[in-house]
C-alpha cells in the first residue's frame, strides 16, 4: 500500500494533474487508401485548457530506422510505441495529406477517472514502458485503447449485448475493409492460417477502430452511458469505391488455370518447361507461407492449409518428375502430391474463395503429370 501510494505522489509530481476543465474523447480515423491505413485509426484525445494539454496517443507507432527493419517486421518482432502529438498537428495530418474523416466521442468521465487516465498514459510513454511486440489481430492501436478503458474502475462495456460484433471471424473482418480482386487482399489472405478463421468475440472484434467506436455507444460509466457527445471533427468524402480490375489476380488466374489445362490436354512439348517455372514459382511461395507459419511470431500464419495446397516440396523436386523416365516413382509421389494439394485447396478456398483459383494450375498440373506417369 505504501508503495502505491509512494507511486501516485511520484507521478502527480512528474505528469501533473488534469483540471475541472479537462476532457477526454476518443478518436477514430476513418480507412485510408494505403495498406497501412486500410483499416483505420484510434487515438485517445487529452484536453485541458488550463493546463494548455491538447495530446492525441497513439498506439501503433514504429520507427523505419530501427536496426534490421524489414527483417524483424517479416519475422514479427518489430517494436512499436506509444506516441503522443499535438492534436492540431494529427487533425492537420489526416485532413491535408490523408483525407481521411475523424470523429471524436467525448466520453463522461469524473476528474478522478480522467486523472487516471491521464497518468497511465503518460506512465505508458515513458522509454522504458513505450515498446511492445504489435499484433494485427490481438494487440494494436485499436486493442491498447480498448484495455486503457476497460481497465478504468467504473466503465463496463456489455459485450454480450453487441450481437453484431459477434458473428465474423478475424480474417472476415480483415476482408471487409480490403477490395476483393486485388492481389495485395489474395497475398494476406494466402498469408493467413487457421487461427484467423476462429470466431472473434465482440470485444476481440475491436481490433478495428470502427467496431471500438461503435462498442463504446454501448459502454456504461457507472449506470450513465460513457459516450456523451459525438462530435464530427472532419469529413471526407468516400473515395474507396470497388473498381473493376482487369490484371486483379481473378481474370490472370482464371486465364493461367485455363493455359494449364489447354497446355495439358494437348501435351505440347514444352510443358516440361511450364512445369518447371510453374513449380518453381508456386513452391517459392510455399516455402515462404512454411517459414511465416513456423518460423516467425505471427501465430496468426500458423496451421496454414495454403502451405498444403501449393506443397512445398514440388521444388526443387520439379526438376527431377517433370521429365524423368523413372515413372513408377513420380508417379507415386504425384499421386500424393495431388491428394495433399487438393485437401489444401479445399480447406484454404473454404475461407477464401478466391484462393481456390490461386491453386487451381498447381492442382491441374500436377494431375496431369501422374496420369501422363501412370
Amino acid at each position: 500500500m505504501k508503495k502505491f501510494i509512494f507511486f501516485l505522489l511520484l507521478s502527480v509530481q512528474v505528469f501533473g494533474q488534469l483540471g475541472p476543465q479537462s476532457s477526454i474523447s476518443l478518436i477514430t480515423v476513418a480507412p485510408g487508401k494505403e495498406l497501412y491505413s486500410r483499416f483505420g485509426h484510434s487515438m485517445i484525445l487529452i484536453q485541458d485548457p488550463e493546463n494548455g494539454i491538447d495530446k492525441a496517443y497513439s498506439y501503433g507507432t514504429f520507427d523505419f530506422n530501427t536496426d534490421n527493419f524489414y527483417w524483424k517486421f517479416l519475422k514479427g518482432t518489430l517494436p512499436y510505441t506509444i506516441s503522443a502529438n499535438q492534436f492540431q498537428d494529427v487533425v492537420y495530418f489526416y485532413s491535408n495529406y490523408e483525407h481521411r474523416t475523424m470523429v471524436a466521442q467525448k466520453l463522461d468521465l469524473n476528474l478522478v477517472q480522467r486523472n487516471e487516465i491521464f497518468q497511465r498514459l503518460e506512465t505508458n510513454l515513458l522509454p522504458q514502458n513505450k515498446e511492445y511486440q504489435y499484433k494485427f489481430f490481438y494487440d494494436n492501436c485499436s486493442s491498447r485503447i480498448r484495455d486503457v478503458f476497460e481497465k478504468q474502475q467504473g466503465i463496463r462495456v456489455p459485450w454480450g449485448q453487441i450481437d453484431s460484433l459477434q458473428s465474423l471471424s478475424y480474417r472476415q473482418w480483415m476482408n471487409k475493409y480490403l477490395p476483393y480482386n486485388t492481389w495485395v487482399t489474395f497475398g494476406m489472405n494466402l498469408a493467413l492460417g487457421y487461427r484467423s478463421d476462429v470466431k472473434a468475440s465482440a470485444s476481440q472484434s475491436t481490433y478495428l477502430p470502427d467496431n471500438l467506436y461503435y462498442a463504446f455507444n454501448f459502454a456504461k460509466n457507472g449506470n450513465a452511458p460513457l459516450v456523451k457527445e459525438i462530435v464530427p471533427i472532419y469529413e471526407e468524402k468516400d473515395t474507396l469505391l470497388g473498381k473493376i480490375n482487369p490484371m486483379g489476380p481473378i481474370i490472370v488466374l482464371f486465364l493461367v488455370s485455363l493455359f494449364v489445362l489447354f497446355v495439358s490436354i494437348k501435351q505440347f512439348k514444352f510443358q516440361f518447361t511450364l512445369d518447371k517455372i510453374l513449380f518453381t514459382v508456386y513452391g517459392l511461395f510455399a516455402w515462404l507461407i512454411f517459414f511465416l507459419a513456423t518460423g516467425t511470431d505471427h501465430e496468426v500464419m500458423s496451421w496454414n492449409a495454403s502451405c498444403l495446397m501449393l506443397l512445398p516440396t514440388n521444388f526443387p523436386l520439379v526438376f527431377w518428375f517433370a521429365n524423368s523416365k523413372k515413372k513408377d516413382i513420380w508417379a507415386v509421389y504425384l499421386k500424393y502430391a495431388f491428394i495433399v494439394s487438393a485437401i489444401g485447396l479445399i480447406i484454404a478456398s473454404y475461407y477464401f474463395a478466391g484462393l481456390f483459383l490461386v491453386g487451381l494450375p498447381v492442382l491441374i498440373r500436377t494431375y496431369a503429370l501422374w496420369i501422363q506417369k501412370k
